[in-house]
């Protein structure tokens, strides 16, 4: 226990201090974070104070030659600038100033990270104003626990030169204020951004574990209610997450107000040590006395105040001077009933002395920060996951003596019944109990799956059918079930270019728990990345590389299992337009059902299943344009595995035509309810069963083009021919901006392509390439067109996604692969010309 209780302190430590920054007074290459932190043994890393009143013009005429005419007073950052109260008019406004050196790099957007600041600051930058949190002269607070995070207008930095970072500071607190908590940076904003939200996600994961742990404890509540000590746990848990989500940076995310928010706050604080002494006064069946009835009572006389008044500084009085006082006797009487309990050598008193131990010492901690006594990380949040492992050794031993009492019972039982049973009535009862538990496991996997298998479509020019039949039934404990291997999932995803909807048809490999294992893998995989998709990175990735980066996560996930765990699968993506990119990795050919005929959509194997090595160099994009009123159907082998029907019993025919479920697709006129009807008439499915369904149903179909501009379009492109570039353009630009048609922009781009316009030839052939998506020759036009105007990064993206459609385009593949060794980038260099070896073997 102990030696597990070490190796998470220092995994949790690890994360806090993930990073170490050089010093601010140093020369840093331009892309590291400098800390800006004060250093004990280093005179130049301190701040400066002054509590004199800065006009806007006084701000803007400080220089480093008269900087020290004022009153200037060193102080160290971070940490509270009033630990002498008398010293300190509350709202006072103070100035915090300090020089930094900034490397002479133009081309990188740099942001500060001021950690968090006491009460409401206007930060400066050479004079300019730069960045400012909360209402000045508000009567309430403001943000006083907020992080600081500043993005930096380029216009304002001196590069290669000392800049004056200057934050004039309205604190809310009589006893407190200033810069207080956290860390001070200057650097990069993709990094201070990505630093941020690192620290901010691991919180949230810990918080999840913990409200998982909490739901398990009140469904045992639930379950078995006699059992009070679950439900206190649960409480306790619950308070103990919502408390440490208002202490998480990311709540501002969500726009709450935020004196409701620390209203809150105060309130489940109050409950956590109350729903702690209660947790374990039911777990060892101690006696409620009038100890902890008048503590209880206290605490409800604090949390009715803070709901129904609103000064959050009287609120911190309170707390602070009478209420958490009182968990000292709390503490007291939780100890006492673990001592008691230890003297009786209690093992789950051993285990929980240790985990609330290292709770309390992490909450003494919390507490000294809160009260500014000095500069820490919260580290609450991480050793309450220490309590919780010892929560589950108790659990575990209880299930080890409880199995061990069970297994005793059945020894006795299994002599009394081979004193008045057969060996074949006891053979039967050990294949029924195990029946059972192979039901339990079954229905608890299908329980899994079922969240992950959401429909959820968001654009509405597309309308989404599925239809799921698992091979294996089971019924448990009255209740009907199914498992397998096939999955349906949709989804939307927000990039620029648009919505999509994003779809996915999998039949893992493996019969029941195994298939099962594979379509919880898929799913599980395939949620993590549509929940991840609302990053700003994610969000400016092309369609072509967005289905590339979620294919090649769950490739790297099946490929893991080492063989054991293989799965087919189409993954695509849709946009309103109609327009669909797709793979398919071993799945069944898609079927196409338009004007009451049915066709495959693709003809040839091109990818292997999920998790087969090396399967990234066969990687290929397919696109289909639907129509208006096209049904696109997806499905499982079991659609084409039937046992056609027979005179003769002795024999076992299966089917082996392909082309029969076309014929069922016809005669079914695309109805799912029908299609599977025509396939069950013709035989047995001898395997899961799985339909996606698509119907491409727009409200404002595209016009057509008047005759009399196409004949203008026509009369400019022999102009063209003729050579007149510039007349020729001139003439176009009034058609295109009457008529966005996608072959106008494409003529335009060829136009300033051919009179070296690079710019506005790329911006006219990516409006084309968003208008018609198909066509490949305006991506790789596109791609030339960025590359000649010098925006080497965007063009080799736009190569990119020509490339996973068609790597046998051999200019955009010469192009691409030249991009690539311009931008040093020998890494997807090596990657890509596997996929070249492949395509021209392929060829």
């Amino acid at each position: 226990m102990i030696k597990i209780v070490l190796i998470f302190l220092v995994f949790s430590f690890s994360l806090l201090h993930a990073q170490t920054l050089p010093d601010s007074t140093t020369e840093s290459p331009s892309q590291e974070l400098v800390s800006l932190d004060t250093k004990k043994n280093d005179p130049s890393s301190f701040w400066y104070m002054t509590e004199e009143e800065l006009s806007d013009s006084e701000i803007q005429s400080i220089t480093e030659s008269n900087f020290f005419n004022r009153k200037w007073v060193r102080v160290s950052i971070p940490g509270n600038l009033y630990k002498e109260k008398e010293k300190h008019k509350k709202k006072q406004t103070i100035f915090l100033a300090k020089w930094i050196q900034v490397p002479k790099d133009f081309s990188t957007q740099y942001s500060f990270r001021l950690g968090i600041i006491n009460d409401r600051d206007r930060t400066y930058l050479n004079g300019h104003l730069i960045g400012n949190t909360g209402v000045w002269n508000a009567s309430d607070p403001q943000a006083y626990d907020k992080l600081r995070i500043y993005n930096i207008p380029s216009h304002t930095i001196q590069y290669g030169k000392k800049n004056l970072l200057l934050i004039q500071i309205q604190p809310y607190f009589g006893s407190s204020g200033g810069i207080e908590q956290d860390e001070t940076i200057f650097g990069p904003s993709d990094k201070i951004h990505s630093r941020f939200y690192k620290d901010e996600f691991i919180k949230l994961i810990f918080l999840t574990v913990y409200s998982t742990v909490g739901g398990y404890f009140l469904f045992l509540f639930i379950r078995r209610q006699k059992d009070r000590e679950n439900f206190f746990f649960a409480l306790f848990s619950f308070s103990f997450v919502i408390y440490n989500f208002l202490r998480n940076q990311l709540k501002y995310e969500f726009g709450f107000p935020f004196l409701e928010m620390k209203k809150v706050e105060y309130m489940v604080i109050l409950l956590l040590i109350p729903f702690m002494y209660h947790f374990l006064r039911t777990l060892f069946e101690h006696r409620y006395n009038i100890f902890g009835k008048i503590l209880d009572g206290l605490q409800l006389a604090f949390f009715l105040y803070f709901l129904f008044f609103r000064n959050i500084e009287t609120f911190s009085f309170l707390l602070t001077n009478f209420a958490q006082p009182t968990w000292l006797v709390y503490v007291v009487l939780i100890f006492s009933i673990l001592f008691k309990n230890l003297r009786k050598k209690e093992r789950r008193a051993v285990y929980i002395t240790i985990g609330i131990t290292i709770v309390l010492i992490a909450a003494l901690i919390d507490s000294a920060t809160n009260r500014n006594y000095w500069v820490f990380p919260r580290i609450m949040g991480y050793t309450f996951l220490v309590f919780n492992i010892s929560l589950a050794i108790i659990l575990a031993n209880s299930f080890v003596k409880l199995n061990e009492e069970v297994e005793d019972l059945n020894k006795n039982l299994e002599k009394k019944v081979e004193e008045r049973t057969d060996a074949l009535n006891e053979s039967l009862n050990q294949l029924q109990i195990l029946k059972e538990k192979q039901d339990g496991d079954y229905f608890l996997t299908s329980l899994l799956i079922q969240p992950l298998a959401r429909i959820e479509n968001k654009i509405h020019e597309l309308q989404i059918e599925t239809y799921l039949d698992q091979k294996k039934k089971f019924q448990f404990r009255g209740k009907d079930g199914e498992i397998g291997g096939d999955i349906c999932i949709v989804g939307t995803v927000h990039l620029d270019s648009g919505n999509y909807t994003v779809f996915a048809n999998g039949d893992a490999m493996g019969k029941s728990i195994q298939g099962a294992g594979g379509a919880l893998v898929l799913g599980v995989v395939f949620q993590a990345v549509l929940s991840r998709a609302k990053s700003s990175y994610t969000k400016s990735r092309p369609p072509e590389l967005w289905l590339k980066d979620l294919y090649v996560e769950l490739q790297s996930v099946f490929v893991s299992f080492d063989g054991s765990m293989l799965s087919s699968v189409v993954l695509g993506m849709m946009a309103k337009d109609g327009f669909v990119y797709y793979i398919n990795a071993e799945h069944p050919w898609s079927i196409l059902y338009r004007d009451g005929v049915a066709s495959f959509i693709e003809t040839e194997l091109s990818m292997r299943k999920l998790g087969f090595p090396k399967n990234d160099h066969y990687f290929q994009i397919k696109t289909f344009a639907l129509e208006v009123g096209d049904i696109l159907l997806i499905g499982s082998d079991g659609r084409d595995d039937i046992e056609l029907s027979k005179g003769d019993e002795s024999v076992r025919l299966i089917n082996e035509d392909e082309t029969l479920i076309l014929r069922f697709v016809e005669r079914s006129e695309g109805n799912l309810k029908k299609l599977v009807h025509e396939i069950k008439s013709s035989g047995e499915i001898t395997d899961d069963l799985s339909f996606l369904k698509i119907i491409y149903q727009p409200d404002n179909q595209r016009m057509s083009l008047p005759e009399e501009i196409k004949n203008n379009y026509l009369e400019i492109k022999e102009i063209t021919k003729n050579g007149n570039h510039s007349d020729a353009l001139e003439k176009l630009l009034p058609l295109m901006e009457n008529y966005p048609h996608h072959s106008f922009f494409t003529l335009a781009g060829k136009l300033e392509y051919q009179l070296k316009n690079w710019q506005n030839a790329g911006n006219y052939f990516k409006l084309a390439a968003k208008e018609n998506p198909n066509s490949e020759d305006i991506l790789y036009m596109a791609a030339k067109a960025l590359y000649k105007n010098g925006q080497i990064a965007e063009a080799v993206i736009w190569c990119e996604r020509l490339f996973l459609r068609n790597k046998l385009h051999q200019q955009n593949t010469k192009l691409f692969l030249y991009l690539l060794d311009r931008t040093n980038n020998i890494d997807k260099k090596e990657f890509y010309l596997e996929f070249v070896k492949h395509g021209q073997s392929i060829g």
